[in-house]
């Protein structure tokens, strides 16, 4: 599951940024696909597979506005040359950021953007993008980890760290469900 979030924040207070949330907007895939070709450009050989994931990657869903980016690398953990070359692009490094198995990056610029790079064909890989196909393919779901969003809001989860923590039982939720493929 990873580490605690008060944790993850004492040891690197940047992470821990404001959250906001936003309706769906249909320029989301296009952002995704701008920063995907140029992730792509910019580490060549070094990617098997690039994925939109998260809920900008979900039509209707409110989210974060946030491009979710996850990226499968030939080497794990990632290659000091794909971290650099992704420092050059923007990207600042948080490490595991107390996920195991994945590297976190993210970049605030003109949109801002967050990349996830996890083994291929690992849990993580394969959870993250479970619950996106769930997502996009059960409305009523995409509507109810809304509403969860916005409660985490109102009960005062305003920073990333306590914002994920407050809607986690409703994240695991779901991920159950689309682990059984169904509501």
């Amino acid at each position: 599951m990873g580490r605690d979030p008060g944790y993850i924040a004492a040891v690197n207070p940047d992470i821990d940024e404001r959250v906001e949330l936003a309706a769906y907007d249909p320029r989301w895939p296009e952002w995704f696909a701008t920063d995907a070709a140029e992730i792509q450009g910019k580490l060549a050989s070094s990617v098997l597979q690039v994925e939109h994931f998260g809920s900008t990657a979900v039509p209707g869903a409110l989210a974060k506005p946030i491009i979710d980016i996850l990226i499968a690398l030939r080497d794990w953990p990632p290659a000091n040359r794909d971290l650099d070359a992704l420092e050059e692009l923007g990207y600042r490094s948080f490490g595991e950021a107390g996920v195991p198995g994945r590297w976190y990056l993210r970049r605030r610029a003109a949109h801002a953007t967050n990349l996830s790079i996890a083994q291929p064909n690992g849990a993580l890989w394969a959870n993250n993008l479970a619950l996106r196909d769930y997502l996009r393919n059960h409305p009523h779901a995409t509507e109810e980890y809304g509403r969860a969003k916005q409660r985490a809001l109102a009960d005062g989860a305003s920073t990333l760290m306590r914002y994920s923590a407050a809607k986690a039982a409703d994240l695991q939720a779901l991920l159950a469900a689309a682990r059984r493929g169904h509501p």
